[in-house]
């Protein structure tokens, strides 16, 4: 199972954990009905999703006005694998297998 870990860019404050279970789709975005609600004007309502088809789980940007970068680079989408960290905003998505 992949964990998601959400922290502040910009101190490293943990703002959320979360198992990524069996569901075929999750929203992250700053609106409330999102899965993964991250509360900053920087991040878009309905900023990226995560995917999950044939066992494969990937996270693609939802045209976000603001940008899902990987390192330095704009994405529009990326296979999720442990380590994997992601930034929207002021927020660093990490990824890690929790079966490691």
């Amino acid at each position: 199972m992949i964990e998601l870990h959400i922290l502040k860019k910009s101190t490293g404050d943990t703002l959320g954990e979360f198992a990524i279970g069996d569901a075929s789709e999750l929203i992250i975005g700053r609106d409330e009905s999102c899965d993964v609600r991250i509360n900053a004007r920087s991040v878009s309502r309905e900023h990226c999703s995560i995917e999950q088809v044939d066992g494969e789980m990937t996270l693609r940007d939802l045209e976000s006005t603001g940008g899902t970068f990987c390192g330095d680079d704009r994405i529009d989408h990326v296979r999720i694998e442990d380590g994997l960290e992601i930034t929207i905003g002021p927020a660093l998505l990490k990824f890690y297998d929790a079966g490691i």
